[in-house]
């Protein structure tokens, strides 16, 4: 069981629990993004954007983040919101299959997290989750993968409302192996990245995805009548 740190100057931060209308099938959105209350009115907020490079197995894009080669003759792209129960279900199908493509050099995987729905329910985490791997992607690339599995196994409960501080997630990203600097807190606290997240959901809508979970293979949408069989149609596809 994860414990938050307590050496870091707490910001409170309120997570309620996901709206319970969510589409059976997949969280929707249906609203542009919008501009989150967690930087005060009277902050300054120095927008940033992730360097685009390639560190070890992980590459960051302009839109995105690639696990393995990036010139692999096959890519499997997944469009998903930290938020949505829907989009940790397939992660947790899909996870052993990402790690060993990442590991070769057949397959690469691009992650497009976007921000569905904190324009749609109470709380944040889909927008600050989003925020801190566009840091992550920024600090310690390395680490992406490992810290987007950690949020989501901090992902608040359908019943239960969880309450977090932007420190706890730096601590989260950190005890996954993210080196950050020291300035990350307050990099978080100010969603440094929601401008770079905007532009990253408005390009995923643009292109069609309105839906999440939604996963592609070489361009063409894979989906079954579950998450497992979509993780199972993806395997396929690519040859397992």
């Amino acid at each position: 069981m994860w414990t938050p740190r307590t050496s870091r100057r707490a910001r409170p931060l309120a997570v309620s629990a996901l709206a319970m209308s969510l589409l059976l099938a997949g969280c929707s959105s249906d609203e542009q993004p919008r501009p989150s209350a967690v930087a005060s009115a009277d902050q300054t907020v120095a927008q940033q954007t992730p360097t685009a490079a390639t560190t070890g197995a992980v590459t960051v894009t302009s839109t995105s983040v690639v696990l393995g080669d990036p010139d692999a003759p096959e890519r499997v792209v997944v469009y998903s919101d930290l938020a949505c129960p829907h989009c940790k279900v397939l992660h947790g199908f899909m996870a052993d299959d990402i790690d060993r493509w990442a590991a070769g050099s057949d397959v690469a995987v691009e992650l497009v997290t976007v921000d569905y729905l904190s324009p749609r329910t109470t709380h944040e985490f889909s927008l600050l989750g989003a925020n801190l791997l566009a840091l992550v992607a920024e600090d310690s690339p390395e680490a992406w993968p490992a810290v987007q599995s950690a949020l989501y196994d901090l992902q608040p409960g359908s019943t239960t409302d969880s309450a977090l501080t932007v420190d706890d997630l730096v601590a989260v990203a950190e005890d996954a192996g993210a080196t950050l600097d020291d300035d990350a807190s307050e990099r978080l606290a100010q969603l440094a990245y929601s401008g770079w997240v905007e532009s990253v959901t408005g390009s995923a809508a643009a292109a069609g995805v309105t839906s999440i979970p939604q996963v592609f293979v070489d361009g063409s949408q894979v989906s079954g009548e579950s998450h497992e069989e979509t993780a199972a149609l993806v395997r396929a596809a690519v040859g397992g």
